[in-house]
């Protein structure tokens, strides 16, 4: 299975909003890593926060599975995470 990177606060999506939450306790490079659950923006779908929906299978934070590349918001935006760590 291919790795992917992890999603971090300030990332951003396929709708072009940005992850704005995530864990208070883990960091990659200085920022918090998104988890299922924490929020993203978008500019495209009213109310225009959404939570991420979808996660890592094998890797959790705080008890809640990792959000990485591709992985969806309730609006459907597909996260875009920066490159730096990865999991499957």
């Amino acid at each position: 299975m291919a790795q992917r990177p992890i999603a971090c606060i300030g990332d951003t999506t396929s709708h072009g909003g940005r992850v704005v939450s995530g864990s208070p306790h883990s960091r990659i490079l200085g920022r918090p890593v998104a988890r299922l659950g924490d929020t993203v923006t978008c500019p495209r779908c009213r109310p225009h926060r959404f939570a991420i929906v979808e996660g890592s299978e094998t890797h959790r934070v705080d008890g809640r599975p990792v959000a990485r590349d591709g992985d969806r918001a309730a609006c459907g935006a597909v996260l875009i995470a920066a490159r730096s760590a990865t999991t499957q």
